[in-house]
């Protein structure tokens, strides 16, 4: 077996390993049944080492998902230990503590044998369209409201399916054909990459992966913390304003620089609340360590490796690390804030490696009802808002930035649900003004087109907030709704609509960067000549 790796080798067999899990990802876009894991793009492919520590993920990917995998299988592992393993076994969960933070993202994982023992795991998470409850929204008091809860279990042994747990997953959907059909597109691609896997090593004429692995960790650990080394040792703080639900809360971060590492504590931070805004602590790492990567070094790949140089913390029982029963369907209406305190905290000594407030967390409006046929249909749009003002550049329009979703195109909206698009643009100057232009937010008119009412589930922050400018760059534009020309106040709860309704939803624009008597002359008159003006003005 390989013990040493050149340089050349490596690269090679670390592009082998990502095609593997890109290919699976590409055949999961390919057979998955639903629009939010077909168009959404809402999931992530992993391959892991025989402990759990991820190695490679897909190329679109989740930031909480490649994030909270490895913690997922330390909780399969330690239900199931090694020897219990066998080949043909998927085991899942959607549990928000042990999995990716909120029921609908089921998390599945699947042994890779060889030679009789197992010498990796191969992870699929997917959010699933429905899994009872009241439905995708943050008006639930507690997590028992929120839908099916799958402690950790055996999906598949030995290769056959436990229908059993089918059965009661698909009896508590709305949507029981997209749902199942989902899972089992999910075990299929992972089984996949599992076969992939086994064929490189064959290839290669290596025994398992551990030797690679080991490589890829180190590697990715010390340019890591080569990165680190290249800020100032200090404590750098940042305090960010949330929406919260009936009340403002506040997230406050200290970031600690010493010794090649980094710790972040989320001390002072607001308590847990009663709605489904809180976020567990697998969330909340996810997101910080995903946030501090893209600032100190954005090329370094993401892996176990990565993040040893990072020690997140946040007090039990704040919205960062919430207890148990508290809802958490909405946690990216707090987890999404993280990156922007990440990068306001570190804006003072890493000026040209941040960028000002993004409008994430994207607003998320779910339709849920009948067709004028009597099937029900249950379907989530993403809203995506612009990115921060960068040191360098304006912001991009309508991105999904910090998750890395996608659109669900206006087709597949009006082909699945009983709605029109009547309109769906660029929204003019809700991009902060600075030197740099936070990117565009957008709008969209829906209206409803069946027979029957049907019910919309809104999660959306930025109504009281819009997202910071930084270095005397202004806000971008906050959060906008309406039903039939009148304002909707409650954006993150559940509005009944009938049929002729229209609901205008504009999603926030991003902050800019810098003083906008520096923009330069040839964005200026970019500006002018596309009707999108230097000025923004906040309307109340």
């Amino acid at each position: 077996m390989n013990t040493t790796w050149d340089p050349i080798s490596l690269e090679i067999h670390w592009g082998r390993l990502r095609a593997i899990v890109d290919e699976a990802g590409a055949a999961l876009i390919r057979t998955a049944f639903s629009p939010i894991v077909r168009e959404g793009k809402d999931f992530a492919i992993l391959v892991m080492d025989a402990k759990g520590r991820a190695i490679v993920q897909t190329t679109q990917s989740v930031p909480a998902f490649i994030g909270t995998m490895p913690r997922t299988m330390a909780a399969f592992l330690k239900k199931y230990p090694m020897e219990t393993w066998h080949p043909g076994d998927v085991v899942a969960t959607n549990d928000p503590w042990d999995g990716a933070g909120h029921l609908p993202d089921l998390n599945l994982a699947m042994p890779v044998f060889r030679n009789g023992r197992v010498i990796a795991f191969v992870g699929v998470i997917a959010h699933l369209t429905d899994v009872g409850g009241r439905g995708f929204s943050a008006d639930a008091g507690e997590l028992f409201e929120e839908g099916l809860q799958i402690p950790v279990s055996r999906l598949q042994r030995d290769g056959e399916i436990n229908q059993d747990l089918m059965d009661i997953i698909g009896r508590n959907s709305r949507v029981p054909v997209q749902v199942l059909g989902d899972i089992e597109a999910m075990i299929s691609v992972g089984e996949s990459a599992a076969t992939r896997l086994l064929s490189l090593l064959d290839e290669s004429g290596l025994a398992d992966i551990d030797s690679l692995a080991s490589e890829i960790h180190g590697r990715s650990e010390a340019a890591m913390r080569e990165a680190i080394r290249k800020i100032p040792e200090g404590v750098y703080e940042d305090e960010v304003p949330l929406d919260g639900l009936d009340a403002p809360l506040v997230m406050k971060m200290k970031i600690t620089v010493a010794n090649g590492a980094i710790r972040v504590s989320f001390d002072g931070s607001s308590p847990q609340v009663r709605g489904g805004i809180n976020s567990t602590m697998g969330f909340t790492y996810s997101y910080t360590v995903h946030a501090l990567k893209s600032v100190l070094d954005p090329s370094v790949p993401n892996n176990d490796g990565t993040n040893r140089p990072f020690l997140i913390e946040a007090p039990e029982g704040s919205i960062f690390n919430c207890t148990r029963p508290a809802a958490v369907a909405a946690r990216s209406q707090v987890g999404h804030f993280i990156c922007c305190a990440i990068h306001g905290a570190l804006s003072k000594v890493l000026p040209g490696h941040v960028i000002a407030d993004s409008s994430g967390p994207r607003p998320m409006i779910t339709f849920t009802g009948q067709h004028d046929d009597g099937r029900h249909f249950v379907n989530t749009i993403l809203l995506h808002g612009g990115m921060g003002a960068t040191p360098q550049s304006d912001g991009i329009a309508c991105i999904a930035f910090p998750t890395n979703t996608a659109a669900i195109p206006v087709e597949i909206i009006e082909a699945t649900t009983p709605l029109r698009v009547e309109e769906k643009q660029f929204l003019p100057a809700s991009g902060g003004t600075g030197k740099y232009r936070g990117g565009l937010g957008q709008r969209i008119a829906l209206r409803v087109i069946g027979k029957y009412p049907m019910r919309m589930l809104m999660i959306g922050s930025r109504h009281r907030f819009g997202p910071r400018g930084m270095f005397g760059g202004e806000a971008g534009a906050k959060l906008r709704a309406s039903l039939n020309g009148e304002p909707l106040t409650n954006t993150n709860g559940v509005t009944l609509l009938q049929p002729g309704d229209l609901v205008v939803l504009e999603a926030p624009g991003g902050g800019g960067y810098g003083n906008a008597a520096e923009r330069p002359e040839a964005l200026a008159r970019a500006d002018r000549a596309n009707g999108i003006g230097i000025e923004f003005k906040e309307t109340t």
